[in-house]
């Protein structure tokens, strides 16, 4: 059904996901029942579905090649969708995303071209290059946060809680990359052996040993925990500001010490298994951290 295959290319669960932070940016800024009547936060929610959607597009497109052996069930490598086909989808959305962001303010229709740009970029050519890949990511994270925000008029609040998830996103994108380093080396090998030219290549560079990560682990490493420390260290703000009460930061005890935890362990894991411990720490940090955030904005 190629109706489906439009549907899942834009990998949909994905997409709600970055509405529903437009959603909590929002609430961050207004009383919950003002929020329901603010036709301004469903824009940017549609917005920001379609966007997202077309950056998931764009990037199945961009990554036809490597999907045919890695994921052949997409879309596009399934025959679901062409080629062509999905490149226009994706330029449509781009388009519709953008167009519906111009309704709410200049702000949000700049922060929509940038962000469009920005996917169209990553699947291009950061998605391949260490740090600069995880910076994007990070930062389009975060910006469903701040895109709220800049819905409803009010930008500080968001803005803190788009520092928070980049940095901590971040921590964990590089993370994740330690914890795939060996398959992605076995991969690069495996394809300069076949003679494929558009690769990884770009996380590696050729030693005399052999192939090495051209940042090394131990750089790697100190830049997660110290990204770490930083959303810790601007995490206190919106309590020490008097913006949030003390609900925020009974949560935000917890979130803070795993945080702490994870970079402290950083310094002493050096296998999959630990990255992989340590990025399950993470995540569970950024999830009570968003909790945080929300009881202290209801309560």
């Amino acid at each position: 059904m190629p109706g489906l295959g439009y549907l899942r290319i834009i990998r949909p669960l994905n997409c709600v996901m970055t509405a529903v932070a437009v959603l909590i940016g929002g609430l961050l800024v207004a009383e919950l029942g003002a929020l329901v009547f603010a036709e301004k936060i469903y824009i940017a929610m549609a917005a920001t579905f379609l966007i997202a959607g077309a950056g998931n597009a764009i990037n199945d497109y961009v990554d036809l090649e490597s999907d045919r052996i890695n994921k052949p069930k997409r879309p596009i490598p399934s025959g679901q969708i062409g080629k062509r086909w999905a490149l226009l989808f994706s330029i449509l959305l781009f388009l519709v995303g953008v167009f519906l962001a111009g309704f709410i303010n200049w702000l949000a229709f700049g922060i929509a071209v940038f962000n469009s740009l920005l996917l169209i970029a990553y699947s291009l050519s950061f998605q391949n290059k260490l740090l600069l890949g995880n910076i994007s990511i990070s930062y389009l994270v975060g910006s469903g946060f701040l895109f709220g925000g800049i819905a409803l008029g009010n930008l500080f609040l968001p803005l803190l809680l788009m520092l928070l998830a980049f940095f901590a996103n971040l921590s964990r994108e590089i993370v994740k990359d330690l914890e795939d380093i060996e398959g992605d080396r076995k991969s690069f090998l495996k394809r300069i052996a076949a003679g494929i030219k558009k690769s990884i290549a770009e996380r590696f560079g050729f030693t005399g040993g052999g192939v090495e990560l051209k940042y090394g682990r131990k750089k790697l490493k100190m830049v997660a925990g110290f990204s770490l420390l930083l959303a810790i260290a601007i995490s206190p703000l919106p309590y020490m500001l008097g913006i949030l009460g003390l609900s925020y930061l009974i949560i935000l005890i917890p979130t803070d010490l795993i945080f702490l935890i994870s970079a402290l362990f950083l310094t002493k894991v050096g296998s999959r298994k630990g990255f992989h411990r340590i990025s399950k720490m993470i995540k569970l940090g950024m999830l009570l951290g968003l909790i945080a955030f929300i009881v202290g904005a209801l309560v």
